[in-house]
């Protein structure tokens, strides 16, 4: 959430991230391999801490939160427990913390109630996410319609997020038209947002050693939703620089980077850290390839300038001469979450004038996972 945190106040006021927590690697002894704490005994370690990291990277502004990648049988207790947790600390601290629980109408019925009973006691209202799947449905907004008044919700404290996961070339503006004019009482919604992302979920498909584009479909089709005739706008949301499809990777990757342009992503592709070549016996590049890149970046058109935000005056700082420190892919994760929400705040806000619908989501997600 380091991403989130470093936002610049009047860019972090136009971004309303949802935070999805997913489980953490596992810990393994160094020697054998051997697994010494599992991902749920290290998530349940750092549980009791997670309302005040919100607080510290969210502050008061309105937040999303959504747990459907837990483990199932720690989902509902954990989100009680995240949920309940924040709301205490906002008893003793001015400002609050604005949370505000996610669902689906399909998640399980422990988790959907915890959901449920935290927004209406909370006042700050429910987030129901809905995918490609709920549009197989024949009768999709009677069933959307059933799961607010079935559980005495009020629409106009109840925002509607349509998840559409992938979006590529083949995504058609006429399909996603049609398939959101049939969701119910599009006007009256607190919100309407229309989530995708574009990336894949790893850098394969593009050479090493070299820069590469991949066009932002998500903005494309948030742009071209916004002008058909809709009955509303949606607000814009993505996932980032991340694959919309959560999957644990235990490998180390290869040192690239990526950096969001207007139209467009950057693909800075290099190799995996390291790696001795069989034939030759020779060691292949480690993380100076950072370095590389970085001084490559600014050296680009599209570099907006070290001043333009946090992400990139990290970019300027390991590009110095004299630099010896190329950070770790971690760090790369943050500097690139955190370019992109800055660009994407700000193309919204010059697209829309009321700041209640301007969202970019981290998410997108932001992604937490323990250490």
């Amino acid at each position: 959430m380091a991403a989130l945190e470093k936002l610049a106040l009047t860019d972090r006021e136009n971004v309303t991230p949802l935070i999805e927590f997913i489980m953490p690697a596992p810990t393994l002894d160094k020697k054998d391999r051997n697994v010494v704490k599992t991902p749920k005994e290290k998530f349940l370690e750092t549980l009791p801490d997670i309302a005040e990291d919100l607080k510290k990277s969210c502050g008061q502004f309105p937040t999303f939160v959504d747990v459907h990648l837990l483990e199932s049988d720690v989902r509902a207790s954990s989100f009680k427990q995240i949920l309940d947790s924040s709301a205490h600390l906002d008893l003793f601290s001015i400002p609050v913390t604005y949370i505000i629980p996610v669902t689906s109408t399909n998640a399980d019925m422990e988790t959907r109630s915890v959901a449920v009973d935290f927004a209406k006691s909370n006042g700050h209202g429910l987030c129901i996410r809905i995918d490609k799947s709920h549009f197989g449905e024949k009768d999709i907004a009677s069933h959307i319609m059933s799961f607010v008044e079935s559980n005495g919700l009020s629409i106009s404290n109840t925002d509607l997020l349509v998840d559409l996961r992938v979006i590529d070339q083949d995504t058609s503006i006429e399909a996603v038209r049609d398939q959101l004019a049939r969701l119910p009482n599009l006007s009256e919604w607190r919100s309407f947002i229309v989530s995708g992302g574009v990336f894949p979920k790893d850098l394969t498909g593009f050479a090493s050693g070299a820069v590469h584009e991949l066009p932002r479909y998500d903005w494309k089709l948030w742009n071209d939703l916004r002008m058909t005739q809709l009955s509303r706008k949606p607000i814009f949301s993505d996932y980032t620089i991340l694959h919309p499809f959560y999957e644990y990777v235990p490998a180390i990757g290869s040192a690239s980077v990526r950096y969001t342009d207007e139209d467009k992503y950057w693909i800075f592709r290099g190799k995996k850290p390291g790696v001795i070549n069989r034939k030759t016996n020779v060691k292949g590049p480690g993380s100076e390839q950072y370095i590389d890149h970085a001084r490559t970046l600014v050296k680009r058109s599209f570099y907006k300038g070290d001043g333009y935000s946090f992400g990139d005056s990290e970019i300027s700082r390991i590009a110095a001469d004299g630099n010896k420190k190329p950070g770790n892919p971690g760090k790369w994760l943050e500097i690139a979450i955190n370019h992109h929400l800055t660009l994407a705040a700000r193309q919204t806000a010059s697209l829309v004038g009321n700041i209640a619908e301007r969202v970019a989501r981290a998410a997108s997600e932001v992604r937490v996972r323990a250490n």
